[in-house]
């Protein structure tokens, strides 16, 4: 477990430089994973209440608006990391690289920034997790948030886990893709429940996270979901159709497809296995929510009729 040498030095300054940041104004927050789905969306909402520091591999992208600061970084690259960081306030990252395959930056490169958020003594590190991760040993991706919450606590920098459940919304959208097919693919049943986020309203919470006055987030596990908790995937079945007037034909994935598969899938497909294991783990009934946090710091949880309304409207199911 590491236990970064300058922890005493974090968890003695960084109250005061939190409470000098709001004194001052406007903090200065570094987005790590600007550039990805989720990332672009929270650097739109931090633009509006934070001098915001967009890190990248590449620097700015070509239709990047002069409003926002890019540096080149590279979660693998420690040095990087430290010339982004000087004269932080508030570190955000939803970065991962598990969806290209690998789990490098999910292990190393979180904690090439942990250690070096700690050598810059920032104030706040808003972290992007998932909902009970602790759970799920077995998934390597959620192991990996529980891993790094790990280390950002032995850290001493105050931090903010704000922990999501399933995104109703990928950046190639299947569900969408489907229900304009008029069909919905299942997995493992259509009756287990597990909770649900929409990615634009995540994107706020971890902006309001990062600019949350004060220090009374400072140290919190925040689960993200719906007001009317978790939902099976027959319910979201249900919304969907009574919003875009489509009759859904739902076929079902059986949970034995993923348990028989997930052995000899690992042998060429590390994804492939981590995704099988997520399901299977959907299956334990234990992937869900608690907003009570949630709704105390970053306002009402929306409702799941709300969230799914506004996800059709935004991929032209319904005018």
């Amino acid at each position: 477990m590491f236990q970064s040498p300058h922890s005493s030095t974090v968890s003695e300054k960084a109250p005061a430089e939190t409470a000098s940041s709001s004194a001052t104004g406007t903090k200065k927050v570094l987005l790590v994973g600007a550039t990805g789905f989720l990332g672009a969306k929270i650097l739109r909402n931090l633009t509006h209440d934070a001098n915001v520091v967009a890190m990248s591999r590449k620097g700015a992208p070509s239709n990047e608006g002069a409003d926002v600061e890019w540096v080149r970084g590279d979660m693998m690259d420690p040095a990087s990391l430290d010339r982004a960081l000087q004269g932080v306030d508030v570190v955000v990252s939803s970065a991962n690289s598990y969806m290209k395959g690998s789990l490098d930056t999910d292990f190393q490169g979180n904690k090439n920034l942990i250690e070096a958020a700690a050598r810059a003594n920032v104030g706040r590190f808003v972290f992007l997790s998932i909902v009970s991760c602790e759970a799920a040993s077995k998934v390597p991706h959620f192991h990996a948030k529980k891993v790094a919450e790990d280390l950002i606590k032995a850290s001493g920098v105050p931090y903010v886990f704000v922990r999501a459940p399933t995104f109703l919304d990928q950046s190639s959208d299947y569900i969408a893709k489907g229900v304009k097919a008029g069909r919905f693919l299942a997995m493992g049943d259509k009756t287990t429940k597990w909770s649900y986020v929409l990615t634009d309203d995540l994107a706020s919470y971890l902006a309001k996270a990062a600019t949350y006055p004060g220090a009374e987030i400072n140290n919190q596990t925040i689960d993200v979901g719906w007001r009317d908790g978790p939902k099976s995937q027959q319910e979201i079945v249900d919304i969907i159709s009574e919003i875009t007037k489509r009759d859904l034909k739902v076929r079902a994935v059986p949970w034995l497809v993923f348990r028989l598969l997930a052995r000899p899938v690992k042998l060429f497909s590390e994804l492939g296995y981590d995704l099988m294991q997520m399901f299977l783990f959907f299956k334990k009934g234990v992937y869900i929510s608690n907003i009570s946090k949630q709704e105390h710091f970053f306002g009402p949880a929306p409702a799941s009729r709300d969230a799914i309304t506004r996800w059709a409207k935004s991929h032209q199911l319904i005018s």
